[in-house]
């Protein structure tokens, strides 16, 4: 045992100090270091697309803009009171609901001809992660109930055409929860207009209404049934870091989740969260360039180690080290998914790539994911964010830039429009707040 030792006369003189070991921690009243505020890229910019394809939203900071995706219009503003983390819009395209910082659900009408006040504003006590629609069940089409989640970690739903019914609280994570999504149930392939008949695998999977996917900062992945989202079906455990992408695919039973380090992409079996393969984003990366087969773990050849080069041209290299990385994929991170269910593509965004690398689904049965190097699309900077609406439309979002692309002839995309979004500022550290929270206790 340690003999305590008697207090010194530093400590006599200041008693809110406290002893740890052989250190003395003295607690002063000098003010706190200002904290540094992170600003990740996905918190930025923020976009969504009605199913119809019609409108598309555009939030940066606290500034939230609607385009029509059809006719060259000047955009129209909405005015929220905060910065806005998450926006979506209900599956008739006629309702947006944008949260934020400002700790309020907000509720638009976007078939006004103007920017008009929300239809609905929910204030809660946390600040709001993401915001989603739930699926329709049969027959409830007259209906609209939405979800938000918390930077605490809980799930609320509410009814948005009674803006005056309390909310209920439907499940909860032990860390902010950072994405809400729905695996597609029945009466969701119906409405996505699928002419082939549903496969047997997929159609045992399914529900009315499908499941709740939910992913938090923890890394943490599961599915609960909904509407009873208390009973949790399955977890979707790899990830240690928070997730950046959380895909469920419509065409096929499957789910795609990354994570936003880059160390981890993930595609899993929806029903018994079979995982089929994991994939650093480098590694992923590398194998679409090269339209190598996505097999299961541990499949994938290494890479062929470089030859060791002489100390001439090792001195030659050194200052393109950061360019040569960066075109083997080292540091790279899937930045958005997006999948086109009629045409069974899936198209994936890395960080400081400008190239969208397509895969295409095979057969429910056998349930793979392979590259089609054929159908990438250049864009001018790395995508932001990815949309796509039922009709098979894809939006990217890069810098400054919407871009709207159509399926042509050959079932290959081809630009259709452009939006230029030059008049919304860079971030700024000064306006921008952190993606955990600002400071203690204010999340």
């Amino acid at each position: 045992r340690k003999r305590r030792t008697p207090p010194s006369p530093q400590e006599m003189v200041h008693p809110a100090s406290s002893r740890v070991g052989s250190s003395v921690l003295l607690r002063t009243h000098e003010a706190p270091a200002a904290k540094v505020r992170r600003t990740a890229p996905s918190d930025a910019v923020v976009a969504a697309v009605d199913p119809q394809g019609r409108l598309v939203c555009v939030a940066h900071l606290d500034s939230l803009q609607l385009f029509a995706a059809e006719e060259p219009l000047a955009p129209r503003a909405l005015t929220p009171t905060g910065v806005v983390r998450s926006v979506c819009f209900s599956r008739c395209g006629g309702v947006l609901l944008s949260g934020g910082d400002d700790k309020a659900v907000r509720a638009w009408d976007v078939t006004a001809d103007a920017a008009a006040a929300p239809i609905g504003t929910w204030t809660h006590h946390k600040k709001i992660g993401c915001v989603a629609f739930a699926p329709l069940p049969a027959g409830g089409e007259t209906s609209l109930l939405g979800l938000w989640a918390d930077k605490f970690g809980e799930v609320f739903a509410f009814d948005v055409r009674c803006p005056s019914a309390a909310p209920l609280l439907k499940l909860g994570h032990l860390s902010p929860v950072s994405h809400l999504a729905f695996t597609p149930g029945g009466g969701e392939l119906l409405r996505a207009g699928r002419e082939e008949p549903v496969h047997p695998s997929v159609s045992s999977r399914v529900s009315e209404t499908g499941e709740l996917v939910t992913a938090d900062r923890e890394g943490h992945v599961r599915a609960s049934r909904w509407p009873s989202a208390d009973i949790i079906e399955r977890y979707y455990l790899t990830h240690t870091s928070p997730v950046e992408v959380v895909l469920p695919l419509a065409a096929l039973p499957l789910l795609l989740t990354a994570a936003g380090s880059g160390a981890e992409v993930c595609l899993w079996r929806c029903d018994g969260a079979e995982r089929l393969w994991k994939r650093s984003a480098a590694e992923l990366l590398r194998l679409l360039r090269h339209a190598a087969p996505l097999g299961p773990d541990g499949d994938a050849p290494p890479p062929a180690p470089p030859p060791a080069p002489s100390p001439v041209a090792a001195s030659a290299s050194a200052g393109s080290e950061a360019a040569e990385g960066s075109a083997c994929g080292e540091g790279a991170v899937l930045r958005c998914a997006c999948e086109l269910a009629a045409s069974r593509l899936l198209y994936l965004g890395f960080d400081s790539e400008r190239t969208l690398h397509a895969l295409e689904g095979a057969e429910a049965a056998e349930a793979e994911l392979r590259p089609r190097p054929g159908l990438a699309l250049e864009l001018r900077s790395p995508p932001l964010a990815l949309q796509s609406p039922v009709q098979g439309r894809l939006f990217a979002l890069c810098e400054f830039e919407l871009l709207c692309f159509a399926l042509g002839e050959g079932g290959r995309l081809a630009p259709s429009a452009s939006f230029r979004l030059s008049e919304l500022p860079p971030p700024s550290v000064s306006s921008a707040v952190a993606a955990d929270g600002d400071e203690e206790g204010e999340e």
